[in-house]
């Protein structure tokens, strides 16, 4: 990586070496001394972030979150979602650091994801990964209050692991990702024998299975919503509006091209909310693809992790329509042992989004 050269001021600024509360008002005065943060802006953010060691002052953690969130969300288009290239930048600059290595690093990236309406799913994958990194190699200081053996998950972890997961898609309908749900079986696999808090099991059997029944609505991503507002404005345009309507009679019939901006607005948005509700009505069935993909994961070892017989018992009291395959595995975990009364799955409380 390129030496960079920090502005005098902000050298200056250093006690002993250490970033100190004099160091974040410089910074601040340097990035914020125009209009919109720019790259280089970010280089120099990025280079004091990398001194500021593992516990940094206060003034220095608020100006580092509220930087990166601002140009990666707030000064970004479309206004609120992360490009996939800005979230390829990011996810740079952590690996030239060597990875989360600190809770301030970690602090910025869940407020920059609780910032944006939509997030790409490489990044919370990215994010999850480092968690799943520091957990299987017992070092962990930059997500918990300290580092313990590897393969052991605590609360803290699984706290950790929450944050990532309700942070990725904040007040929308969108639900966990298969790039999510690949990684919690790694940890759960990875785990399985091992020291796990109890609340992983929870956490793992709800994600999963939200991932498996839920729904992800329309207009998730940066680059729909851009098309979206692009769409939006050519409508406001009436020369460009009636330009691309007459073009377009044949595919659309004429007495359409009659009809105002905001009435084939409405026309498009009914058709949109008719086909969220068809989608709605089919989410709780998990497809035949779904259902290999979960099979495959758990079989891949043979015998099943507490976590995965978490994950059968709640698609047995969640699942409404089962493929034969999965369903079998479903009742064969719930068979009770020989000379052992049968008990039924307490229900967990289906969550088709995050909240």
């Amino acid at each position: 990586m390129a030496s960079f050269t920090l502005p005098a001021a902000v050298a200056k600024s250093f006690v002993d070496g250490a970033v100190v509360p004099e160091t974040a008002v410089q910074v601040r005065k340097v990035i914020y001394g125009h209009e919109k943060l720019r790259p280089a802006d970010m280089d120099l953010v990025f280079e004091v972030a990398r001194k500021a060691g593992p516990n940094p002052c206060r003034e220095w953690t608020q100006l580092f979150s509220e930087a990166v969130t601002d140009y990666l969300v707030r000064q970004a288009g479309p206004n609120g979602y992360i490009s996939n290239g800005k979230a390829s930048w990011l996810m740079k600059q952590f690996q030239q650091g060597g990875g989360i290595c600190t809770r301030a690093e970690f602090a910025m990236l869940i407020d920059v994801m609780t910032s944006a309406s939509g997030v790409p799913p490489a990044l919370s994958a990215f994010a999850l990964d480092e968690i799943k990194t520091a957990i299987l190699k017992g070092r962990r200081g930059a997500f918990t209050d300290e580092d313990h053996p590897k393969g052991v998950i605590t609360k803290a972890d699984v706290e950790a692991l929450r944050a990532v997961l309700f942070a990725a898609t904040p007040g929308s309908a969108c639900h966990v990702t298969q790039e999510e749900a690949e990684v919690l079986f790694d940890i759960a696999d990875a785990t399985a024998g091992g020291k796990v808090d109890s609340s992983f099991d929870d956490l793992f059997a709800r994600a999963i299975g939200n991932y498996l029944m839920a729904m992800s609505l329309h207009g998730g991503s940066a680059e729909q919503e851009l098309h979206r507002e692009k769409w939006l404005d050519e409508r406001e345009k009436l020369p460009g509006f009636f330009a691309r309507m007459m073009s377009k009679v044949s595919e659309i019939g004429f007495r359409d091209t009659l009809k105002s901006p905001l009435e084939l607005a409405e026309e498009d948005m009914a058709k949109r909310n008719a086909e969220d509700e068809r989608e709605r009505a089919e989410s709780e069935m998990v497809t035949d693809v779904e259902s290999q993909w979960v099979l495959a994961h758990l079989t891949r070892d043979g015998k099943l992790s507490s976590a995965e017989k978490h994950l059968l018992d709640w698609l047995s009291a969640e699942g409404h329509a089962l493929p034969t395959s999965l369903k079998a595995l479903v009742d064969q975990s719930n068979a009770p042992a020989p000379n052992a009364p049968a008990e039924t799955p307490k229900p967990f409380g289906h969550r088709h989004a995050k909240a």
